[in-house]
């Protein structure tokens, strides 16, 4: 996800992934980097951490609440990144270094709609975008946001894990995924937000 015109502070990269999941995004994107990259994953989920640890060892995962106080020194961080998951632009922006980077990637309004329809999954809300946006200018920079849509044929194995790898698997029951699934048309509607710090004031 090499963004023209991003560069570390020095010889290499310190990312941070808020809500690393099964560490997988954390692993593209370090090794997408064009230098060497200390990584650091944080999710509330110890199962998920000690699976990533294994997983990906030269990457660093951690128990922790994305709400409360990131255990980040301040200004230390190159980028951060959210994919689905948690966004605390507050701490993001304590942990930027000036120039660094955030890069957010969350539900657009027609994700999983068909889903949503079949088994009452999560609504998306134009007014979550809306308020998304101004929390990234107002803490940290103007942001730039590119929309991938598009509509992908899913069997039923595929179906249980989209609607399982988001918000939803803690809200969906799992007698509602034991029926019968066939092959259906879902829609992908993915949101990614991208903005640079502004200078910080001494």
């Amino acid at each position: 996800m090499q963004h023209e015109g991003a560069k570390p502070e020095c010889s290499c990269w310190h990312v941070l992934d808020g809500g690393f999941g099964t560490g997988h995004h954390l692993a593209r994107v370090e090794a997408a980097l064009s230098l060497p990259t200390i990584g650091l994953g944080f999710d509330i989920a110890k199962d998920a951490a000690h699976h990533a640890a294994r997983r990906w060892p030269r990457l660093a995962f951690a128990v922790a609440d994305l709400w409360a106080e990131w255990p980040v020194k301040d200004a230390a961080v190159d980028l951060v990144i959210s994919i689905f998951a948690p966004r605390n632009f507050p701490e993001a922006a304590r942990v930027l270094r000036r120039g660094g980077w955030i890069a957010v990637a969350y539900p657009g309004p027609e994700h999983l709609r068909e889903l949503s329809h079949c088994f009452g999954l999560l609504n998306h809300h134009a007014r979550k975008s809306e308020r998304i946006i101004a929390a990234t200018d107002r803490l940290i920079g103007p942001p730039t946001i590119v929309r991938h849509h598009r509509e992908v044929v899913l069997d039923g194995a595929a179906v249980r894990a989209a609607i399982m790898m988001g918000p939803n698997a803690h809200h969906i029951a799992p007698s509602m995924l034991a029926v019968e699934i066939g092959p259906m048309a879902v829609t992908f509607d993915i949101a990614i937000l991208l903005a640079q710090t502004r200078e910080k004031m001494p």
